[in-house]
């Protein structure tokens, strides 16, 4: 009778007790599971990180139904993973710096564009500075940052594709430019850098016209210690550069943030990088809406 039994239900006792024991992981995504990621890589220096902008605790961080819904992973460079600040995938909920709770402009830009409708989004940010002893510009295509950005970014994206996604970069953002200015130098040479910077993102990751947003850099008091009336400075010039570019290349828009107040001198606070967050949300939206007219 026992053979019996287990010859005819057996399947039906298999089934009970596989959803028994079906709340814990799965080692592999099911077909529903296996969605098309779109991917956004944002770089910077500092305000990219979210230096200083600490959130208040209490309340913390406040989690919102975007946030939990989008994939986040973060590392400064040139160490990326190997970071103790490094951040694996995970939903966004603000992260660690210098024993503060912070967060970058991430969290802004998701939440803009999960009230627009997108879904599935997955953020692969670095952050980095650099000093005034470099000799070229280290993001530029084959610098010591671009390296380390790109074996970063590329081992993210096959850890999604491990895990059964297909990915798509959809846009990238950048909030980088006081280093070109403090470094004096470089300044000059900032639109041909970040022109061709753009051209070899794209060439690797997505399309010619794909989506770059651009924040210019605030007026750093460290780059520009006194008032430049001729407009001349190194910072005046990559601002200027950062608004021709934005202006110039096809795909691309720049963002004000003159107007938000700062925190240690050229930095901004969690509230304002929420605001920079959807201002570059609302700048990807509309180069969006371009490209599909």
């Amino acid at each position: 009778m026992p053979d019996v039994f287990i010859a005819r239900y057996g399947f039906l006792l298999a089934l009970l007790l596989a959803l028994a024991g079906g709340s814990g992981p799965t080692p592999h995504a099911s077909a529903a599971d296996k969605t098309v990621l779109n991917v956004f890589i944002l770089a910077g220096q500092s305000n990219m990180a979210g230096a200083d902008s600490e959130v208040p605790i209490p309340p913390g961080f406040q989690q919102t139904k975007a946030d939990r819904a989008t994939r986040f992973t973060m590392a400064p460079l040139p160490d990326g993973e190997q970071s103790r600040q490094y951040v694996p995938w995970g939903e966004i909920q603000g992260h660690q710096s210098k024993n503060k709770l912070v967060h970058g402009p991430e969290v802004g830009f998701v939440r803009t564009l999960y009230a627009a409708g997108w879904n599935d989004v997955a953020i692969i940010k670095v952050h980095a500075n650099f000093g005034r002893d470099v000799q070229s510009w280290p993001w530029g295509e084959g610098g010591a940052l671009f390296d380390a950005w790109t074996k970063f970014v590329d081992a993210r994206l096959a850890e999604l594709s491990g895990a059964g996604h297909s990915t798509r970069v959809c846009g990238f953002l950048w909030h980088q430019g006081i280093d070109d200015a403090i470094h004096g130098k470089l300044a000059g040479h900032y639109e041909r850098n970040l022109s061709d910077l753009i051209v070899a993102l794209r060439d690797r990751y997505a399309g010619e016209r794909t989506p770059f947003v651009l924040a210019r850099s605030v007026n750093s008091r460290i780059a520009q210690p006194n008032p430049a009336p001729a407009n001349n400075s190194s910072m005046a010039i990559v601002r200027q550069s950062q608004v021709r570019v934005g202006e110039s290349m096809p795909g691309a828009a720049w963002i004000d943030v003159d107007d938000l107040p700062n925190v240690n001198t050229h930095h901004f606070s969690a509230n304002s990088q929420l605001v920079i967050g959807r201002r570059f949300g609302e700048a990807f939206l509309n180069l969006q809406r371009k490209a599909d007219d």
